[in-house]
C-alpha cells in the first residue's frame, strides 16, 4: 500500500508483515530515483511528573537531559535494583519508603545470614560501618538519601520530587560514616554484597585520589562475575585526574556540567581520559533526612542521574550488558566543548530521550578471525 503526501513530496509505504523495516529502507534508499528512505518513526508526547516540587526545582536540569522524552518511552521496573553505596538512606522518607529493596531471601530476626551475602538479617540493606556488618543501613549524614532520591524517588505520585528511574528499586548499602568518609575495604565489601544480593546497577557517588587493590578486586568481581554495571563520580577537586573507583575500566565515570552554562564543566568537576559522560551536578534538588528536601552540588549527584538512566535502559531490555550500555551512552550523549579541560564530558551530556530511543545491534561474521 502506498500513500502520497504532495506537500512534502513523500510516499508512505506499508510493508508486508514480517519484512524488516530497516533492511527495506536501506534497499529503497539505493534506488536512483529515491532521495532518502527511512522508517516512519513513532513520536511520543513528553511526560512531565506531577510531583509538586518538580517544576520549581528540578525541571531545568531534567529538561536539559531530555528526561521527559525518555519517560514517555520507559519509566522503570521494580525488578531492576540499583544499589546505592553511600552514607545510607532514610528508609522512612515518604518519597523513598515505597522504593526500598526488600530481601526476600532473608528470614527476619533469626540471627542467620540466610542468603550468604555477608550480612545477617539484612531485610532492607546492610551497614558496613563499622564492622561487623549490621542490618540497619539508615542514613546519618544526608548524602546517601539525596543520591537515592535522584536515582529513584517515588515519582508522579503527587508529592515531593521526581527521581530518574520512577519504578526502579533502591538497595541501601552503607559504606560511608556520619562524616561522609569510609575505607576502601568497607566500599569493597559493599560492592560484593550488592552484587551477591542481586543489584544490576551499583552507584558509587564517591572518589579517592589513589587506587586500591581491594577496591579494584571488588569492582572486577562485580563486573566480570556478576555482570553488574558500576557507575561512579570523577571527583570534586576541580583538577585533572579522575578519582577511584571511577578511573577503573569496569566503571562508568561521571562528571558534572554547570547550571549557569550547561555547555561547560562545573568548576569542581575533575576531568581526564577516563570520563565517560556528564550529568547535572549543580543546584540539584532531592530527598533529604527527616522526610525533607535539599539542594546540593557535586559529581556525586551527577553520578546518580546516570545510574537512574542505566536502570531505565535495563528496564527496557534486561539482557543489556555493560558494553551495550556504554555503546548507547556513546551514541546518544550530546557532545560539549572541551575548552581548556580535555575530555571533561567524555561522550557528552546525558540525553535520556535519545538513549532510550537508541538500539545497539552487534554483527556476527562467521569465518573472520580478528587478531
Amino acid at each position: 500500500m502506498v500513500e502520497r503526501n504532495p506537500t512534502l513530496g513523500l510516499y508512505r509505504l506499508r510493508l508486508p508483515e514480517g519484512v524488516d523495516v530497516q533492511q527495506a529502507a536501506a534497499l529503497y534508499a539505493e534506488l536512483p530515483w529515491v532521495e532518502y528512505a527511512e522508517p516512519n518513526y513513532i513520536v511520543q508526547a513528553a511526560i512531565v511528573p506531577n510531583d509538586p516540587l518538580y517544576q520549581a526545582h528540578q525541571a531545568w536540569y531534567y529538561d536539559l537531559i531530555n528526561a521527559p522524552a525518555g519517560w514517555a518511552i520507559e519509566r522503570g521496573r521494580p525488578a531492576i535494583i540499583v544499589a546505592v553505596l553511600d552514607t545510607g538512606v532514610d528508609l522512612d522518607h515518604p518519597d523513598l519508603q515505597s522504593k526500598i529493596w526488600t530481601n526476600a531471601r532473608e528470614v527476619v530476626g533469626n540471627g542467620i545470614d540466610d542468603d550468604g551475602n555477608g550480612c545477617i538479617d539484612d531485610v532492607h540493606g546492610c551497614d558496613f560501618v563499622p564492622l561487623p556488618p549490621s542490618s540497619d543501613p539508615s542514613d546519618d549524614h544526608g548524602h546517601g538519601t539525596m543520591v537515592a532520591g535522584i536515582v529513584g524517588a517515588g515519582s508522579d505520585n503527587g508529592q515531593g520530587v521526581a527521581g530518574t528511574a520512577w519504578a526502579a528499586t533502591v538497595m541501601p548499602v552503607k559504606v560511608l560514616d556520619s562524616t561522609g568518609a569510609g575505607t576502601a575495604s568497607d566500599v569493597a565489601q559493599g560492592i560484593v554484597y550488592a552484587a551477591k544480593s542481586g543489584a544490576q546497577v551499583i552507584n558509587m557517588s564517591m572518589a579517592r585520589p589513589s587506587p586500591s587493590r581491594a577496591l579494584e578486586q571488588a569492582v572486577n568481581e562485580a563486573h566480570d562475575t556478576f555482570g553488574v554495571i558500576l557507575v561512579a563520580a570523577t571527583g570534586n577537586e576541580g583538577q585533572e585526574g579522575v578519582g577511584y573507583p571511577a578511573a577503573y575500566p569496569g566503571v562508568i565515570a561521571v562528571s558534572a556540567f554547570d547550571h549557569s552554562d550547561p555547555n561547560s564543566r562545573a568548576s569542581f568537576s575533575n576531568w581526564g581520559p577516563q570520563v565517560n559522560v556528564a550529568a547535572p551536578g549543580v543546584d540539584v534538588f532531592s530527598t533529604h533526612l527527616g522526610g525533607g528536601y535539599a539542594t546540593g552540588e557535586g559529581t556525586s549527584f551527577a553520578t546518580a542521574f546516570v545510574s537512574g538512566l542505566v536502570a531505565l535502559l535495563l528496564s527496557q531490555d534486561s539482557s543489556r550488558s555493560d558494553d551495550d550500555i556504554r555503546a548507547i551512552l556513546r551514541i546518544a550523549s550530546d557532545d560539549l566543548p572541551d575548552g581548556a579541560t580535555p575530555n571533561w564530558d567524555g561522550w557528552g551530556r546525558l540525553n535520556m530521550g535519545k538513549a532510550l530511543n537508541t538500539h545497539v545491534y552487534r554483527t556476527v561474521v562467521p569465518g573472520v578471525v580478528r587478531n
